[in-house]
């Protein structure tokens, strides 16, 4: 092996720091749950001084993490738990998107990625951390308006700003030439392109809130912690897959013009409405559970919870809409033409998957004036037609 393939192997230092951080990181996680499951069992531990017992779940996701009165002033800042599941996920990632800029001189050097990107990112990343381990964690089970603080950073705020980052963008562009083949092709694949045709994210994710909020779901969430964990889950990856749609331009089959784009928003506005309206005007409370140091009455809560489901939610629609507009704005006049909308390219797309095509080869913008493409499309439209 040559000197220039060896060292087309090597990482580059960044990346070789990002991921030794990582390393660390993790092994501390996994030192300070053995610690708070040893204090569990000697009985020393806060949750044993409380009366309460942590079980090996609530070790490796609320570790120190009590309430302690009202959520109220510092306490917004002051209150923290350890989240090693969601912590260690979260370093992971960092390491990964640091080991692409790393990577990407070298794999494509006319690419400077933008510092926004790389800062919206990171912002994404520290809002799912301050959800499942900040203040509206520590109180998301005897709190419900904590809880549904929670669910606005994990559903919207979060997901908005990953998407921003343009991870798939930056794989891509960081992923050797077979690597990078693959990737374009789950990217554009059926699989992603269904769950990302927008009737259906939009559907997910209206079936993601009123679903979780207006039944029993939400009772089960509260009680249990595991099921808490696979909430926030959940929301994040409704998130993304609704805003990937809305404010991402990432290389998957649909691209949505900016109308449509606010089209999708007014609709998830609606359904952000009337969750929070329904919570709002209810007359049963969702089930917390009971702590003695914090007296609340679990009515006016939910109803408070739901309030803040209808203005905060339509207020970060609203705030997405308004850097849609001023995005536009500011591209109007520089930019080619916005691509056609999703049908066009859904027609485009099933005439390439009837004719045996290659849909990525297939240029919606200049499929209609394309001679060969455009007698294609006729002889099919014939055959099917000979076929009633």
């Amino acid at each position: 092996m040559s000197t220039s393939s060896v060292a087309s192997l090597r990482l580059p230092r960044l990346a070789v720091v990002a991921w030794t951080v990582a390393v660390a990181v993790i092994a501390g996680l996994v030192a300070a749950v053995a610690h708070y499951l040893s204090e569990s069992n000697s009985g020393h531990s806060a949750h044993a001084m409380h009366g309460m017992q942590m079980t090996p779940a609530e070790a490796f996701t609320r570790g120190t993490g009590l309430p302690a009165g009202h959520l109220l002033g510092s306490r917004l800042l002051t209150a923290w738990q350890l989240d090693s599941v969601a912590v260690a996920v979260l370093v992971l990632a960092a390491a990964l998107y640091v080991t692409g800029i790393a990577l990407l001189p070298r794999r494509s050097p006319d690419m400077v990625w933008p510092v926004r990107r790389t800062v919206a990112f990171f912002a994404g990343l520290a809002v799912v951390g301050f959800a499942t381990c900040g203040s509206v964690a520590v109180y998301d089970q005897v709190l419900f308006t904590a809880h549904m603080g929670g669910h606005l950073a994990l559903v919207m705020v979060a997901p908005a700003l990953l998407v921003a980052g343009h991870p798939l963008s930056l794989a891509l562009a960081a992923a050797p030439g077979p690597r990078r083949g693959r990737l374009e092709r789950i990217a554009q694949g059926r699989v992603v392109s269904l769950l990302t045709t927008p009737p259906v994210a939009l559907a997910c994710y209206a079936a993601v809130i009123v679903g979780s909020h207006l039944t029993g779901v939400m009772d089960e969430v509260m009680r249990r912690t595991w099921a808490g964990q696979v909430e926030h889950l959940v929301y994040l990856l409704a998130g993304i897959q609704f805003f990937v749609l809305v404010v991402g331009s990432e290389p998957i089959r649909w691209r949505l013009g900016t109308p449509a784009r606010w089209l999708l928003l007014a609709i998830a506005m609606a359904v952000d409405t009337f969750t929070g309206v329904v919570l709002l005007q209810g007359t049963h409370a969702v089930a917390m559970r009971v702590d003695p140091t914090l007296p609340v009455d679990a009515l006016s809560d939910t109803r408070t919870g739901g309030a803040i489901m209808w203005f905060g939610g339509d207020a970060i629609m609203a705030a997405v809409m308004i850097a849609l507009v001023v995005g536009w704005l500011r591209n109007v006049d520089t930019e080619k033409a916005e691509a056609k909308g999703w049908l066009e390219q859904a027609r485009v797309a099933t005439f390439a998957a009837h004719t045996g095509s290659d849909s990525a080869d297939t240029d919606v913008q200049t499929f209609d004036d394309d001679d060969a493409a455009r007698q294609s499309y006729n002889e099919w439209l014939a055959q099917l037609d000979k076929r009633r």
